[in-house]
């Protein structure tokens, strides 16, 4: 600490014990009481005219007055005064001078990551996942939190039914995982808060009746319920702990573990057996059923892998057929293609057709293989279209079985390689047909060109 703010804190610490009143909140602290000399009303007149750093501001007020005490006023006793002291507001910590304000803070639905408290040693420290409570080094600027691990968001899970809401966003702050040394009131009221939390976080359901808040774990008979105050919680921090963190941080399925739990709560209750034996039991139960769920899912997942594949042959060969039908239609076009031509030959060994037939044989062979061409592609549109939307429809009931790296690397890939390969097929076939159909039309063309000049 430097020496003006070491004195500062030292007069705030005088004038409590002296019977002043502390009211702390996250951006200041507010002092009730009469000052015990003019000394300490010099002292104290003297930080509202000069704040030593890191402390924000300072107000001296007197209530009788209805203003601020100055330089130069006389010294009363028996003058009740009211000092505001600003305190400094970095990104995501939060500074108390008292551990007594502690507990209102922590009550609050959201807290700041860091806490530093200047009553407080460094064997006192603690860290929680989301929350890490310090000493408050005044000659020390204060860090910014490291980054914070994503948050365990429990009310997707969990029915809230009080007004204010008694299920918080985040557990992370909850979830101790660096004890402290030696205790201390704050760790005692974070302890309090956690089990109120966690445990909040593992039923089914919250609700407020007649002021009173109760969770509830289960919605149907067994049903647990217990108070959200109840005076045994903050001696299960431990096994809520451990549960909160294998509900939540030991696995995907957070909401199959969550079910299992706040069903085995329920289960586990018994009259007169104390809240942690329940908590074990339940915990152990759910483990169980939980290890029995996945062995199910995983005969489930094999038996759907392996519809799958046998679905994903099936449809890439049906790909390739179609491939291989729109190609077998090419040697028959090629044959009626063919036939004006071999009339044309023929006619001219025998006698020759008239000229205006044999232009019509070549354009109705063109327009016979133009349609043909076009009646096969429209086909496999509407087939692949259809076969798009069936694979989408079985597709959406395995996304609870496989991942989309093995959904894609399974059926997916295989499927559009068939498709590219009839896509490439259809291309060059689509140029033979066009220069067929060209041929054709020129041909045509020219035998009524020249029907004229041979009539002359």
């Amino acid at each position: 600490m430097t020496s003006s703010s070491t004195y500062l804190v030292e007069c705030v610490r005088e004038l409590v014990a002296n019977g002043a009143s502390a009211d702390e909140r996250v951006d200041a602290l507010v002092l009730r009481g009469r000052l015990p000399s003019a000394n300490a009303q010099v002292a104290w007149l003297a930080f509202a005219d000069e704040i030593p750093p890191p402390f924000s501001g300072l107000q001296v007020y007197d209530p009788a007055l209805g203003g601020d005490l100055v330089a130069g006023d006389v010294f009363d006793s028996t003058r009740e005064v009211v000092i505001t002291l600003g305190k400094p507001a970095p990104e995501g910590c939060a500074f108390f001078v008292f551990q007594s304000g502690i507990p209102r803070y922590l009550t609050q639905r959201t807290v700041l990551p860091r806490l530093a408290i200047a009553d407080f040693n460094s064997n006192q420290a603690f860290r929680a996942r989301g929350l890490e409570v310090i000493s408050w080094d005044l000659a020390q600027p204060i860090p910014p939190p490291a980054s914070l691990p994503s948050p365990i968001d429990p009310t997707r899970y969990v029915r809230d039914f009080v007004p204010d809401r008694e299920i918080v966003s985040d557990l992370s702050p909850w979830i101790l995982e660096a004890p402290p040394a030696a205790p201390s009131p704050a760790h005692r009221a974070w302890e309090k808060v956690a089990a109120r939390r966690l445990l909040g976080g593992l039923v089914s359901r919250a609700w407020l009746e007649e002021g009173q808040v109760w969770l509830q774990a289960a919605a149907t008979p067994p049903i647990y319920r217990i108070q959200a105050d109840d005076p045994a919680l903050p001696g299960v921090r431990s096994p809520l702990t451990e549960a909160a963190h294998w509900v939540f941080l030991s696995g995907s399925d957070i909401e199959a573990r969550h079910l299992l739990f706040s069903g085995e709560l329920a289960r586990a209750s018994r009259p007169q057996q104390d809240l942690a034996t329940t908590l074990d039991q339940a915990l152990e139960a759910a483990k169980a059923a939980y290890e029995a769920h996945v062995q199910s899912s995983s005969r489930e997942t094999l038996k759907a892998l392996a519809d799958l594949r046998k679905t994903v042959i099936d449809e890439t060969q049906k790909v390739a057929q179609r491939a291989q039908d729109l190609a077998a239609t090419l040697w028959r076009d090629l044959a009626v293609s063919a036939a004006p031509f071999i009339l044309k030959i023929l006619g001219d060994a025998t006698k020759a057709p008239s000229p205006l037939i044999s232009s019509l044989f070549y354009f109705f062979a063109a327009l016979f293989i133009g349609l043909s061409f076009w009646l096969q592609w429209r086909i496999n549109s509407a087939f692949f279209e259809s076969q798009t939307s069936s694979r989408r429809s079985w597709l959406q009931s395995l996304y609870s079985y496989i991942s989309v790296r093995e959904r894609e690397e399974i059926a997916e890939t295989p499927i559009e390689q068939a498709m590219k390969n009839y896509r490439e097929t259809r291309g060059v076939l689509l140029f033979v047909y066009v220069l067929l159909i060209v041929v054709l039309i020129a041909a045509g063309a020219r035998t009524l060109h020249e029907s004229p000049a041979s009539s002359t």
